[in-house]
């Protein structure tokens, strides 16, 4: 008879809003749809109620991360859930938005409260109000929309109060606008950047969480960013109170140095292990020692140097100002290459023993030159990095600080830095020096095409490239090539400047070859006003000379005056 009854009374509820629905249909097409939806027909077996006022809402919602779980996360105004009901009667309610007394309102069993619950408590509360009506139902709820929190943020932050933020958001996104700017509108808010939010200063290893029920919990947000530890960014829970206080450079640190992909200091805590730490620093490098790692602690105003094997690593009590140091097995780079370019037979990329490997070892590994190679002009390209530094690196900064050269002498320096760095002249036909020069990871050493040319300029009439001649290798035959001297030429300051090296001889002091240059310098310009003053000082030189011819000649003149009137007396 019960089950007659609640079949006849969801016939009569189904026939009462299909009235409704059909009564104002051509107003709702009109207005652009129906509130809510009820059908009763075969497709579902049973009845089938959505809500599109709840729908619209949730269309409006912001994604958020994971699932939730049904026995933590607690039901409260603008959640959107759907009720799934099997039974003698199946019955689907879709988008049923929590009011904001915490009630959901059904078409068929009334209202029911869920404020407070968890998911599974209000499953249970909703079954009991189904079994009224239907007979041994089985009640599903799943939420379909989950609604923003209300968090309480506080401390030593530019910001302290009360933010909204989607639910299942993490530490580190709900405190970001409480340390940037403050904005509390959930739609507007700033784009969270975690290098934005950790260069704030504040202490992020150690963020108290206190839940509404008044357990705690805290965040160590460093472990999250460095290691990937969502359980140290945990979700936050709507009520949550934050406490977020200011880094102090008094606090204990602790640090990770060594053999680690990562070296840091951070602010210590009690729960600190070197398993933990590891973590954070990222792992090993591949040349780390694994089998042992030391712990520097002060001691007695002493440094005690502790040596842990990895099965003391995850329970080890660390102290406060701990140092941990993982050392290396070697400082080989076993990745370590150099290349090769130009003319060769086989260029490329050649796997090296970092400052053991030679150039000569290398171009065996490469091949002979090609027919159009000029060993003569090769370089080598250093890389520069910091491994490759030597103590003896030319800084000029470093030079000029002790250094009592004049304003040009400086300008020179600055020079030279700036046309010798990283680059080697290596000449690739001298076995000897090719023995010398030893390797180091990214360095390029270049073959130079030979172009059978020699190139002449400065103070001649038609520089350019010459063709090499072997048979006529004087330097008047190329500068005959190039139609002779200019007008300004100064014929005697002529150089050859060799391939490769770029060093400057007197042609007696060398002979010419193939990619050489050779180079004509000019008279000294003369500058108009030098010009006129030199005149100037010229012409009063000579004066001052006439002038001193006159005294002297006045001088004379009055002795022998003198001397002939003293006579004739």
């Amino acid at each position: 008879m019960k089950r007659f009854l609640s079949i006849l009374l969801l016939l009569f509820v189904g026939s009462f809003y299909s009235s409704i629905v059909l009564g104002q249909s051509a107003e709702e097409n009109r207005s652009g749809g129906s509130p809510f939806e009820i059908n009763l027909n075969s497709t579902f077996g049973g009845l089938f109620f959505q809500d599109q006022i709840g729908l619209q809402i949730a269309r409006q919602g912001i994604v958020t991360e994971g699932y939730i779980n049904k026995d933590l996360y607690t039901l409260g105004s603008n959640d959107l859930i759907s009720i799934n009901i099997k039974g003698s009667q199946p019955v689907q309610l879709r988008g049923i938005l929590v009011n904001s007394q915490g009630e959901i309102v059904t078409p068929i069993f009334g209202v029911i409260n869920v404020e407070g619950k968890t998911i599974t408590e209000a499953q249970n509360e909703i079954k009991n109000k189904v079994e009224e009506t239907l007979t041994d139902p089985d009640v599903v709820i799943s939420l379909d929309q989950p609604r923003p929190f209300t968090i309480h943020i506080t401390g030593d932050i530019p910001h302290p109060g009360k933010y909204v933020i989607p639910a299942q958001s993490r530490v580190d996104f709900a405190i970001f606008q409480s340390v940037t700017d403050g904005n509390r509108v959930l739609d507007s808010r700033a784009q969270y950047s975690a290098s934005s939010l950790l260069s704030r200063g504040y202490s992020f290893r150690d963020i108290k969480i206190t839940h509404k029920n008044g357990e705690t919990q805290s965040a160590d947000l460093i472990s999250y960013y460095s290691a990937g530890s969502l359980a140290n960014n945990p979700f936050v829970r709507d009520g949550d109170l934050i406490t977020l206080t200011k880094s102090n450079p008094d606090n204990a640190r602790i640090s990770v140095s060594g053999s680690v992909r990562s070296p840091f200091e951070v602010e210590f805590l009690e729960t600190d292990t070197p398993e933990k730490l590891l973590k954070i620093a990222g792992g090993f490098t591949p040349e780390a020692d694994t089998s042992v790692l030391m712990v520097l602690r002060r001691v007695n105003n002493q440094i005690v140097k502790i040596e842990l094997n990895p099965t003391e690593w995850s329970n080890y009590d660390l102290l406060p100002n701990d140092r941990l140091i993982i050392s290396s097995r070697d400082k080989i780079n076993r990745s370590a290459s150099a290349w090769v370019n130009g003319e060769i037979n086989f260029p490329g990329n050649f796997p090296i023993i970092n400052g053991t490997t030679t150039a000569y070892e290398l171009l065996e590994m490469a091949g002979d030159f090609t027919s159009n190679a000029l060993p003569k002009a090769g370089y080598l390209i250093r890389a520069g990095s910091v491994e490759n530094e030597v103590p003896n690196k030319f800084n000029s900064d470093i030079m000029k600080r002790t250094s009592n050269q004049l304003l040009q002498g400086f300008e020179y320096l600055e020079l030279e830095n700036r046309l010798s760095r990283n680059r080697v002249f290596v000449d690739l036909s001298s076995d000897s020096q090719l023995k010398q020069v030893r390797l180091f990871d990214g360095d390029r050493l270049f073959v130079p095409r030979d172009e059978n040319t020699v190139f002449v300029f400065g103070q001649v009439n038609n520089p350019g490239y010459f063709p090499y001649d072997n048979n006529n290798a004087l330097v008047t035959n190329y500068i005959s090539k190039a139609g002779g001297f200019s007008l300004a030429a100064d014929k005697d300051r002529i150089f050859i400047i060799k391939a490769g090296s770029n060093t400057w001889y007197k042609p007696e002091d060398t002979s010419i070859d193939s990619g050489d240059l050779i180079f004509v310098d000019r008279n000294p310009f003369d500058e108009l006003n030098a010009k006129r003053n030199y005149e100037i000082q010229k012409q009063q030189l000579k004066n001052n000379r006439i002038q001193l011819v006159m005294t002297a000649l006045t001088t004379i003149t009055s002795i022998i005056t003198a001397y002939v009137a003293i006579t004739r007396n």
